[in-house]
This record gives structure tokens, C-alpha cells and sequence, in this order.
């Protein structure tokens, strides 16, 4: 027997939804105008900051330093400098910015302004000096990173960025569901027999799932929080959190209007996401995932691991080359490494746990050495708003679902064909 379930909004409830949503939005952008009033109350101000990404840039033959930066208040924006300097990453420094010109829709957006290091704090945060330790753990640098931004969402030098976009796997290195998925699987079995004991002998009438994902929960929001704004991951959690709500009272999960309200009610909390890439990357991922099941949940779940790796990649790589425009003859088999690292990330995890964390090392590093010979492709960002809302119109007209994977297909091709 095929048993429906109910969905959590329906008729008049969506109005009600849709205040409470517009009321935290209210609140939430007052709170933004408020930091935003105090940091630039004055021409100029001398701001304490945590150094998010620092990386050299060239222009007009000059070279620059850039930082990326991030005040107590969570603004985020960018200075250049002239100064050689070394690494400030995950340092704390105090600047003097210029505030004079900056609006209030650029202090959500993000925005570039004149600045100078007026101090630097000693000690790097406790996420980079985790980071750091991973470098004595591997010798090779860039596998160190890699680690880094894998455990620690730490962020890629240039170079290695351009690498794994070429390949296709940047997705992978981004902290987010399926992270959160495997971390979720490991807590809930590592808590499970010893929860089990003690429900025996002390509370028989506990509801036990319930009571695991409460401290399964927690310890996730923790690692939320210590690694700070991770848009992905934040979308990850907050899903995952509104997903056990709903099965907890019945009501279908898996369904778009579980990702409409995870986005809405993060935009409301958080408006500086909406200007977020990796967001609304990760948002995309989610709402292919679920254009598929809506289509083909009657394909088994074998064939859809597999199917769902392929299906993900082929409509996202319209996508992928709008916005960066990396590709390479390796960037397909991007399908195949993400069906691996199913198995890596885990493994990983486990190695570095028990004091092993360098045995994959070799592997990594012949992937790292290999000439993936790519090159730039230019995709008109136009279209990609075109492509979007076909997407979008997909999920209710099957002929709108063709069209899109045509145009997948097709961009698919030609790139394959340019690179070849």
C-alpha cells in the first residue's frame, strides 16, 4: 500500500507563511541598517576584522595584495594593497577603512573600499591553526589544503581552485549536504549503541530517533558555528533540520516546497545571502535532485546513485560554465569522482581520525601532477537567466524538462568538441 504523505503548507497556511517570513525579514534587514549606521556613522572608520582570503593580483604590470575581510558585525568586503605581505589568512587585524561612499545595499552585497592595516594580531583563528596542523600531516602543500578545505571549509590557493574547476569536482571541496550527510551517518551510528544501553536500562520510554537527532543536531550546529559562514552548509543544515521536522509529524520531505522553505526562511534570517554564489550553486544541486525524483522516482535506487551523479552534472554544466567557464576533457568524468568520493570522504575522515591521515597522499597528488590542458569557454550570462527559468517551469511542464536537457545536452557537446 502506497501511503501519501501530506504536505506542510497548503490553502490559506501559505499566507500565513508568507507573513511570517516577511516579518523576519523585517527585523533581519533592521538589524543589518543598524550595523550598517554604526560602521559608517563617520567618513572613515577603524574597523577589527578576521582575514578571510588574501591573494596577490596583477594589473597594469603593478602587483597587489588582496584581502578579504570580515568585521565582527559579518560584513564582508575587500581592500588592496601595495605591501608585499605574508599569508594573513584567519589573522585578526585592525584597519582604517573608508566608509564615506559605501551604501547600504553595497554593505549587504559586499563591496570594495579604500583600507590600510593599522595592526595584526598575533594568533591565527582556531579553524586555520587546525588547517595548520594538517601541514604536518602531509607533506605536499596542496593536498594539505586540500584536506583543509574539505574538513574546515579552509579556502584553495588560486591555483588549486583553477585545477578542480577544470576537473569538475569543485562542488566536492565545498563543505555541504552531502558532507553533512556522511557526518549526520557517522554520529548517528557512533551514538547509536551506547543511547541504545542506556534507554534500556533508564528511560525504555524515550523516543530514541528523536532523542539521537537532538544530539546529533547540536553537535552539527557546533561545527556550523565554529567554521563560521559557510553559505552551503548553513542551506545543508537548515534543511536538514526542516526535513526531520517534517518527517517527524508526517508530512513529505522530499518535495520542492521543502527547498522553497529552507530558501526563504534562510533569505529572511540572513539577507547577505541572497548575493551568495555558493548558495545559490548549492540550491541548484538540491532542486535537480528533486526535478529528477519528481520525474524518474519510479527508477530504482541503484540505477538513481548513479543516474542522479549524471543527471546533476549534465544540467548544472550550463551553469558551471556561465559563471567560471573551466572546462577540460577530465571535466566529465567529474560524474565518476563524485561517485568515488562517496567513499573518500568517509575514508578520509576515519584515516585522519586514528592517526593515518597520509595514506591517500600519493593518490591525491598523481591527480594533482596530472596536464588537464583546459581551456576557457564563454557562455553569455543572459542566457543563463533564460536557462534558469526554463528550469524553474520544468518542474511543473515536462516539455519545458526536455528542453532543458537539450540545451544541457547540447552546451555539454560543443564544450567537449571546443576542448577536444
Amino acid at each position: 500500500m502506497i501511503i501519501i504523505k501530506p504536505a506542510l503548507l497548503v490553502g490559506r497556511e501559505y499566507f500565513y507563511f508568507s507573513l511570517l517570513i516577511l516579518s523576519i525579514l523585517m527585523v533581519s534587514l533592521s538589524l543589518e541598517y543598524y550595523h550598517y549606521s554604526k560602521f559608517t556613522q563617520f567618513d572613515d572608520a577603524i574597523v577589527d576584522v578576521t582575514v578571510l582570503k588574501h591573494y596577490s593580483k596583477s594589473q597594469g604590470g603593478k602587483i597587489y595584495d588582496v584581502l578579504k575581510l570580515r568585521t565582527d558585525d559579518g560584513a564582508k568586503f575587500y581592500i588592496t594593497t601595495k605591501a608585499p605581505l605574508k599569508n594573513l589568512v584567519g589573522h585578526k587585524a585592525t584597519l582604517w577603512v573608508l566608509t564615506k561612499y559605501i551604501s547600504f545595499f553595497e554593505y549587504i552585497k559586499g563591496f570594495a573600499t579604500k583600507g590600510a592595516v593599522v595592526s595584526l594580531g598575533r594568533e591565527k583563528s582556531k579553524i586555520v591553526q587546525l588547517g595548520l596542523a594538517l601541514d604536518k600531516v602531509h607533506q605536499n602543500s596542496e593536498v594539505s589544503q586540500i584536506y583543509g578545505a574539505l574538513f574546515f571549509a579552509l579556502p584553495l590557493s588560486t591555483s588549486l581552485q583553477e585545477k578542480f574547476s577544470m576537473l569538475g569536482v569543485s562542488h566536492l571541496l565545498a563543505i555541504s549536504g552531502f558532507h553533512l550527510g556522511v557526518l549526520s551517518f557517522l554520529l548517528f551510528t557512533l551514538l547509536k549503541l551506547p543511547y541504545m544501553q542506556l534507554q534500556k536500562r533508564y528511560f525504555p520510554y524515550r523516543h530514541s530517533h528523536r532523542d539521537l537527532f537532538i544530539v546529533l543536531a547540536s553537535l552539527l550546529g557546533v561545527y556550523l558555528i565554529f567554521l563560521g559562514d559557510v553559505a552551503s552548509l548553513l542551506r545543508a543544515y537548515t534543511m536538514l533540520l526542516v526535513g526531520y521536522i517534517l518527517h517527524d509529524r508526517g508530512l513529505k520531505i522530499v518535495s520542492i516546497q521543502t527547498l522553497l522553505i529552507t530558501m526563504v526562511l534562510l533569505l529572511a534570517l540572513w539577507p547577505k545571502l541572497l548575493f551568495s554564489l555558493g548558495f545559490w550553486l548549492s540550491i541548484s544541486g538540491v532542486y535537480f535532485i528533486f526535478l529528477y525524483l519528481r520525474y524518474f522516482e519510479h527508477i530504482s535506487n541503484r540505477i538513481s546513485f548513479v543516474a542522479i551523479a549524471f543527471w546533476v552534472y549534465l544540467l548544472m554544466t550550463p551553469i558551471s560554465l556561465s559563471l567560471f567557464g573551466n572546462y577540460s576533457l577530465y571535466h566529465p568524468l567529474s560524474i565518476i569522482w563524485s561517485l568515488l568520493f562517496t567513499l573518500f570522504y568517509p575514508l578520509s575522515l576515519l584515516l585522519h581520525s586514528v592517526g593515518c591521515g597520509d595514506l591517500l597522499d600519493r593518490v591525491l597528488e598523481i591527480g594533482l601532477n596530472m596536464d588537464f590542458g583546459g581551456i576557457k569557454i564563454v557562455v553569455n550570462k543572459t542566457w543563463l537567466i533564460a536557462y534558469a527559468l526554463l528550469g524553474i517551469g520544468a518542474y511543473k511542464y515536462r516539455v519545458l524538462l526536455m528542453i532543458i536537457m537539450a540545451v544541457a545536452t547540447g552546451v555539454t557537446v560543443a564544450a567537449i568538441y571546443e576542448v577536444a
